[in-house]
């Protein structure tokens, strides 16, 4: 797949399904997708590398063997180490994410599970209640409304009376 510059339109792409298809490059994944669908009998394959790279069957072969991608996959693969094998990949991920024992007594692990926090639910009734936030009177009569944002104005003026308070007091 051919990039284009194309003045006042920026990169560009020819599709492989139809030639005078001419896409901009950051449109290109969802333009193939859907002309992939257009064009079923079209000999083009996915290469294996990078799912935007539709290529012709025949060429195929020789693209995965020089695509630029291609060596992305395999250096998640096969990395280079202390210069033998990687042993397993989940020991390489703990190696790349965990620091030395002697770094200040600090020790990453990968092992964080954020379901067992000690945190209390968040209530937005609560939230509100307890802050100036404004809030609106839904389902109620007029004159239940009129009380309501009575209510509103003390709570409001209240606890900013308190806030004021306690910044008054850390200075």
């Amino acid at each position: 797949m051919d990039v284009i510059e194309v003045e006042n339109f920026g990169p560009a792409i020819i599709c492989p399904y139809n030639k005078s298809h001419l896409i901009p490059a950051a449109r290109i994944q969802w333009h193939l997708s859907k002309c992939q669908r257009q064009y079923p009998n079209a000999k083009i394959a996915v290469c294996r590398f990078n799912a935007s790279h539709h290529i012709p069957q025949k060429k195929l072969k020789h693209h995965e063997s020089i695509c630029p991608d291609r060596v992305l996959i395999e250096r998640f693969m096969y990395p280079l180490g202390d210069g033998g094998p990687a042993t397993s990949k989940m020991e390489q991920r703990k190696a790349e994410y965990s620091m030395p024992d002697d770094a200040s007594g600090y020790q990453q692990t990968v092992d964080e599970n954020w379901d067992d926090m000690d945190a209390l639910p968040y209530n937005p009734e609560e939230y509100c209640r307890n802050n100036p936030i404004i809030r609106k009177a839904m389902h109620m009569t007029r004159s239940e409304k009129r009380q309501f944002y009575a209510d509103e104005r003390v709570r409001i003026t209240t606890i900013r009376a308190k806030r004021e308070e306690e910044e008054n007091k850390k200075k």
